[in-house]
């Protein structure tokens, strides 16, 4: 029998992507503790880099091509519904 505690879900997905990634970040929040996150990486450095890049993407995505000159932009106002 094995007398080591379970390994908790973060633990064991670091486990996992250390068995398959040499560098790797895991940021996770609980529904308990909105306010508050855990967060485990493979290394400090590659940890800096995957996080930098992952924000530029993510600012992009989010962007969702704001900032491209060749992107046209149109916006239209809704109309209002009329109360009886």
């Amino acid at each position: 029998m094995n007398d080591n505690p379970p390994l908790s879900p973060l633990e064991t997905a670091r486990a996992i992507l250390g068995e398959h990634f040499k560098n790797y970040v895991i940021i996770v929040q609980e529904y308990e503790t909105p306010t508050s996150y855990e967060v485990t990486f493979s290394d400090p450095y590659a940890a800096l880099g995957l996080m930098d890049c992952a924000n530029n993407y993510h600012n992009q995505y989010l962007n969702a091509s704001m900032d491209d000159d060749d992107v046209a932009w149109i916006w239209e106002d809704d109309d209002e519904e009329e109360e009886d």
